[in-house]
């Protein structure tokens, strides 16, 4: 993956994202979720989803896309595996449930 640039002026980035990337990179979002109490609505906005559909998102993170991730991640100005990190150990127990589910039904 290209590496990002994180290291710019965060003079003009926007108090509430400013705010969000400190918690990313200070590993105080252990859990999408966690992003419920920071600036939802613009958030939302950002990704160009509603609060219910965002909400969605947070509760089930799998339901994130790429393109979300890294929108977020350039408002933020982080790098996206940071986002995909939180998500992918998040996700962890319901993807081994799938797959031990399939296994088990094809024996």
């Amino acid at each position: 993956m290209d590496v990002w640039n994180n290291n710019e002026n965060l003079d003009d980035l926007d108090k509430d994202f400013l705010s969000i990337r400190s918690l990313f990179l200070s590993g105080s979002i252990p859990n999408m979720y966690k992003l419920v109490k920071h600036s939802p609505t613009k958030v939302a906005k950002l990704l160009g989803l509603n609060y219910s559909s965002y909400h969605s998102k947070l509760v089930d993170p799998e339901k994130f896309t790429l393109f979300h991730i890294n929108v977020l991640a350039f408002a933020v100005r982080i790098d996206p595996n940071v986002i995909h990190d939180i998500i992918q150990k998040q996700i962890q127990e319901k993807v081994i449930k799938r797959i031990s589910h399939v296994q088990a039904n094809n024996n």
